[in-house]
This record gives C-alpha cells, structure tokens and sequence, in this order.
C-alpha cells in the first residue's frame, strides 16, 4: 500500500515510516526542508516530497491512504507539543478526497489538562473525516515518550490514565497496525501503554 506519512518531523513520524516500510508497504514520507529527504530515505520511504520544492496537494498523488500526525506536521515546526493543527488537518482531508485517498489515519495527543479543547478537536477531525466518506480511524494517545517500545498498549474506546505515556516507537507501531485493522474502521481510539500487544488490543475493539 502507498501511504503519505504527513509528520515526520518527529521521531514518532521517523519510527512510521521505517515501519511500513518494514512490512513492505511503499512510504511516502513528506517532509518540511530538504535537509530531510536523505534520512527519510534511509528509514526506508520509497518517495520523499519536501515542501521547499513542491505544493502540498502533490504529496497525496498515487496514495491509498494517510497516516497523519499531528505532534510534528511540516506546518507546526519540528517537534511542537500541540493537540492537532486544525487547518492543516482540513488541508489533508481536502488533498486527499482530491487524489482518491481512501484510507486516512490521524493521530492526536490527549492531554489532561486540554481534555476540553481535546474533545472539540478530536469530535471535529472525526466529524471531518466520516463527512467525506474516508474510511478513518482517529487514534488519540497518551503522552508520547523517546523511550523504546515494549509492543503492548492499553487501547479503547475511552480510557481513564490519560496521564500515562507511550513510547514513541509503540504509537507508530498502533498507526502502522491501524492501517488493516478492521476492527478500527471509522472509530475513534484512545490509547497508552498497558499489557496486550498491540495486534490483539487493536482486535479486541
């Protein structure tokens, strides 16, 4: 599967892209700055868009689906701690309706003390996303960590240790599960760090 991985500026985004690749999906990794293109290609992305050199719309050419991170989008910055980028994630939706995109992943922190403007957010991006007609999931985690992966999630509909973190390496790992899993079709998730491994946690939902 071709999947436009938008929010490599991150580890989390870096962790994506190797891992589709891994798993011999074809990774389109876009970028912010050139200076990023070769390391996106060693981690494995087929193809490599930086915005420096081309319009943002052309990155979704050919792509069956999205993985969209929201902690570390081309337009926030490297790195920026935010909820989701609003405009951008309409931007996305707009591209990707536009090139025939299917399948749409986003992914969203949840905060404790932001759960207000969380909910607004996560309700509108679903909201965006079901009106469109993608089928989408909405993944929604706990605090994103630089730590390694254990490979087991705690992961439902709601869950009450939204002060928790999640390794980096484990939340790609949960998109890049995503993407086949049907279970997780059209619904939003919350997920943190826990006990199941993850195939069978995204199973059970």
């Amino acid at each position: 599967m071709r999947v436009l991985v938008i929010g490599t500026e991150d580890m989390t985004g870096e962790h994506v892209v190797k891992q589709l690749a891994d798993r011999h999906h074809n990774p389109v990794a876009l970028v912010g700055t050139e200076n990023k293109v070769e390391e996106m290609v060693k981690l494995g992305a087929s193809a490599v868009v930086s915005l420096e050199r081309r319009e943002f719309s052309s990155a979704f050419s050919d792509c069956e689906a999205v993985i969209y991170l929201s902690s570390a989008s081309p337009r926030t910055g490297e790195g920026k701690p935010i909820l989701v980028d609003h405009q951008s994630v309409i931007d996305s939706v707009e591209a990707a309706k536009k090139h025939g995109v299917k399948r749409f992943v986003l992914m969203s922190a949840m905060r404790a003390n932001e759960m207000g403007d969380a909910s607004a957010i996560r309700f509108n991006s679903e909201e965006l996303l079901r009106q469109e007609k993608f089928t989408y999931t909405v993944i929604r985690t706990s605090m994103p960590v630089d730590k390694p992966g254990i490979g087991k999630v705690e992961a439902g509909l709601s869950i009450e240790h939204d002060k928790d973190e999640i390794p980096k390496e484990d939340i790609a790992s949960v998109l890049v599960e995503a993407l086949d899993t049907k279970e997780v079709f059209n619904k939003t998730i919350n997920v943190t760090s826990g006990e199941i491994l993850i195939h069978e946690a995204l199973q059970r939902l």
